[in-house]
């Protein structure tokens, strides 16, 4: 134990002595630092992305190169707001004769740009539209209940270049997923951007309002049937002429329903049969309803009589 304590002290004090040798050494390498582009022109703006990073070749002392702490804070800024036409750039010449626009740690120094050598400027007009959004949700409800309703912001604002823009006819959020809901409630949901490099959204994200409601029960009495198809030579009586229905749905929202809300029909010319008398009616029922429990009558009678023409 004595001979290994002094072996183990001189061993870290050689790898520390090393160390501060290689450190203060001066060093060429390869990094990759990041490419900001400076855009400030309201009318036009870039129409292909460019690259986000560039490797570029630098030299510094080890201490500085090893800690890539500096990396944070380091890159280099590509001014564009005087380009108004498309264009290729030489990135090596570009960044020698703008060493200003070279951002890096004090002891690093730049040497030159490795990759990409050059880039494609593309200067597109700048447009903003109005683009339809749609709600991606997974949502299961707990037996007994349904969705009802779901509010939210229907559009979303796209600024960017014409031909991206124009070429959008909707966008999406994120899908939401909830299980075994038992209850109404908002939740945030980020908007897809299908091009953030080029796009801004506004808003990117939206708040919706899910609507949830137990399954309830209504009867709905004295529903009128109307008569669809009616020759103009016939006079058509419905025996009876109303129904009642039975219904389900969300118990909040079927409550408001009234007969008015629903189309019940005789068609003349698709139901009509010779020496038939009783007939099932059609029923066209809000959207609040989720099922049709019973009709009374589930028959009615249809008696045709021939107008006397005078």
């Amino acid at each position: 134990m004595k001979n290994i304590l002094p072996k183990m002290i001189v061993s870290v004090a050689a790898v520390i002595f090393w160390l501060l040798i290689v450190a203060g050494q001066e060093y060429v390498t390869v990094r990759e630092v990041s490419l900001k582009v400076y855009d400030p022109r309201s009318e036009v703006t870039l129409g292909k992305a460019l690259p986000e990073h560039v490797n570029v070749r630098v030299e510094g002392p080890g201490h500085i190169l090893y800690f890539q702490r500096w990396m944070k804070n380091a890159s280099l800024v590509l001014d564009v707001g005087t380009i108004y036409q498309d264009q290729r750039i030489s990135l090596k010449s570009y960044f020698e004769q703008r060493p200003n626009q070279v951002i890096l740690h004090p002891e690093i120094t730049f040497l030159e740009i490795v990759y990409p050598d050059s880039v494609d400027i593309v200067i597109e007009n700048k447009v903003t539209r109005e683009i339809p959004l749609e709600i991606a949700s997974d949502i299961s409800v707990r037996s007994g209940y349904i969705q009802v309703d779901e509010s939210v912001q229907s559009h979303v604002t796209v600024t960017g270049p014409e031909n991206h823009v124009n070429s959008l006819d909707h966008l999406r959020t994120e899908t939401l997923k909830k299980e075994n809901v038992d209850m109404s409630f908002s939740a945030e949901i980020s908007v897809i951007n299908p091009d953030p490099e080029l796009l801004n959204l506004d808003p990117g994200k939206v708040k919706v309002a899910f609507e949830i409601e137990m399954i309830g029960e209504r009867s709905i009495h004295n529903i009128p049937v109307k008569v669809r198809n009616q020759p103009p030579d016939l006079e058509l009586q419905l025996i009876p002429d109303a129904v009642s229905l039975r219904i389900t749905g969300g118990n909040g929202r079927i409550q408001d329903l009234a007969p008015n809300d629903f189309l019940v029909h005789f068609d003349y010319l698709a139901q009509w049969f010779p020496n038939k008398h009783y007939y099932p009616v059609n029923i066209d029922p809000p959207e609040e309803v989720l099922d049709i429990i019973s009709i009374n009558p589930e028959t009615i009678e249809v008696v045709v009589i021939k107008r006397n023409d005078e």
